[in-house]
């Protein structure tokens, strides 16, 4: 029986197939540099520490550190693109026969899941690679742990705003995240009280997000604006439709098309596979 995300072996030069020979500590296989994918099994990407590295996967670079974690599917080519000096990562690997039992009903977006939750992740991945390593393979702990796995799936979580802000303009970048938080749900959002409140002009403030993102605020204002409806989502006791207007959209409609286009799945389908977060 094929799984929703069945395909054959991709036609490629570089493929590095040993699983289980390839657990990275401190010193990191050159091969892993290299487009390569594995046959059969989930390649679980769990950093041990603080530090950054970015996965490509297919084409599309996924940010992972200290707090994050990565899970590529089968069959799915992906390669290392960078990694920090302080970066430690065990990579392990998940039956697909596992995955299977509990993947449910769900529709297949992206072919990677990426998630948090980083002390039980590093509590999980250093388990599971005891049980790998001694040949216990508990089946019990590999059902959880694929269960576990695939609540995270279409869940694509980055750096927040007001990291990756800060990051491009300083300790400036936290008021600013702040600036535009604060005004999220206005409709038309309004970019020069935010330039008012810097001491700069509307066009100024446009040309140094270009010059230190290399987006235009209007793309910075549509992520913040997810990321919000993101957290908001997981509150059960708000609609979709209040979700969107809380965070500016101006339609459900519009709200819906753009977060299934960044997240792989709709705002109901990230309800159902998020835990629930009361207020």
């Amino acid at each position: 029986m094929k799984t929703p995300w069945h395909r054959p072996q991709p036609d490629m030069t570089n493929v590095e197939t040993g699983d289980d020979d390839f657990v990275t500590v401190d010193k990191w296989p050159r091969d892993v540099f290299h487009p390569h994918f594995h046959d059969t099994d989930f390649n679980w990407l769990v950093p041990l520490r603080a530090g950054r590295m970015v996965v490509s996967v297919e084409g599309e670079e996924v940010t992972v550190d200290g707090d994050h974690w990565i899970c590529v599917f089968p069959r799915t080519p992906h390669a290392v693109v960078h990694v920090s000096d302080d970066g430690e990562v065990l990579s392990l690997f998940v039956r697909e026969s596992a995955v299977a039992k509990v993947w449910g009903d769900r529709t297949l977006g992206k072919r990677f899941i990426v998630g948090g939750e980083s002390t039980v992740a590093r509590g999980l991945a250093l388990a599971w690679a005891e049980e790998r390593f001694t040949d216990r393979n508990d089946p019990n702990l590999e059902t959880y742990l694929a269960g576990w796995l695939v609540r995270h799936y279409g869940i694509v979580i980055e750096e927040t705003l007001d990291v990756s802000l800060r990051a491009a303009f300083g300790p400036e970048g936290v008021r600013i995240a702040k600036l535009m938080d604060d005004k999220l749900a206005e409709q038309p959002f309004p970019w020069s009280e935010i330039a008012r409140a810097l001491g700069t002009s509307t066009r100024t403030l446009q040309r140094r997000f270009e010059s230190a993102t290399g987006c235009s605020p209007s793309s910075v204002l549509q992520r913040l604006r997810l990321e919000r409806a993101r957290d908001l989502l997981r509150d059960p006791s708000r609609s979709v439709g209040d979700v969107a207007m809380a965070c500016g959209f101006a339609t459900q409609a519009h709200f819906a098309t753009l977060f299934r286009a960044t997240y792989g799945v709709t705002p109901t389908e990230f309800r159902r596979i998020s835990p629930a977060r009361h207020p």
